[in-house]
């Protein structure tokens, strides 16, 4: 495995998924990628005594760039340059720093995402000044990852809910990588959107407590398990909790725009920073 594929590899193991309701799988799950196979050694020649072997060279802020400009995460990683060069620099530089002091692969790439956590969490309260339509996107990704780890990622459904502290027995399935890379991006597309419109969350009027326990019951559920949690309890149906929070999820998404910005805040957002 070639040095932008461990990147985004080992990114997508701790990929940064700050929902309400849940928390990201991380180093601590027991995942791991492949073994990085190191080079042949080169031959010597004929009249040396054996094979020798050629450093690999330093690494240098160009290489890490481009080994981000191939990953997976390349557009996550553009966008952290463009918003917050800072942040970014200090990101490079780490993972220059840490490259050249030979830590262990997977040490490396797990130190990058949980910088990269940390960059995210500090800024995720800018996430609420988003416009509709970037938070519509983000919610509706949630409600299509929940579905996966309702299905066929059942097995970590309450990994990703922080209910399950066991090693996993392997990776995820594509499909909820996929859609916690998109809702990764998502969440940092709203937090880049939402700085220069950032003001405090307000809370829920009753009218619109009541049209929220409203839709909440049309879709057989009940805002008293909503709010303490009752849900995300195992179940003998690995991924039915998942499925419960796909089904909230879509109940907001039918709430006017003023209730659902209020309410995604508050999921997304709050108390982050």
């Amino acid at each position: 495995m070639d040095g932008r594929l461990l990147i985004g590899a080992m990114l997508a193991l701790v990929l940064l998924a700050f929902g309400g309701f849940y928390v990201a799988l991380g180093p601590h799950s027991g995942d791991t990628v492949p073994p990085v196979t190191p080079p042949p050694p080169i031959a010597a020649p004929a009249n040396a005594a054996g094979p020798v072997s050629v450093p690999p060279p330093m690494a240098t802020a160009e290489s890490i760039e481009a080994e981000f400009a191939q990953s997976e995460h390349a557009e996550l990683l553009a966008l952290l340059k463009k918003s917050f060069p800072a942040d970014y620099a200090e990101f490079v530089a780490q993972a220059v720093r840490r490259r050249n002091e030979g830590v262990p692969d997977q040490a490396f790439g797990q130190e990058l995402a949980e910088r990269l956590q940390e960059v995210m969490r500090a800024k995720l309260k800018f996430g609420a000044g988003a416009s509709m339509p970037t938070i519509d996107r983000l919610a509706a990704n949630e409600a299509s990852l929940f579905h996966a780890l309702g299905t066929e990622g059942a097995p970590f459904c309450l990994k990703m809910l922080g209910r399950d502290d066991s090693p996993a027995a392997g990776p995820p399935p594509d499909s909820v990588r996929q859609l916690m890379t998109l809702g990764t991006l998502y969440r940092f597309q709203a937090i880049a959107e939402g700085v220069a419109n950032s003001k405090p969350i307000e809370p829920l009027t009753k009218d619109e407590t009541r049209a929220y326990e409203a839709s909440l019951t049309r879709a057989g559920l009940n805002l008293k398990d909503v709010s303490t949690g009752a849900y995300f309890k195992p179940s003998v149906e690995p991924g039915k909790p998942c499925l419960t929070l796909e089904t909230l999820h879509l109940a907001i998404a039918k709430l006017p725009d003023g209730v659902r910005r209020k309410i995604y805040a508050s999921m997304f957002f709050a108390g982050r920073g």
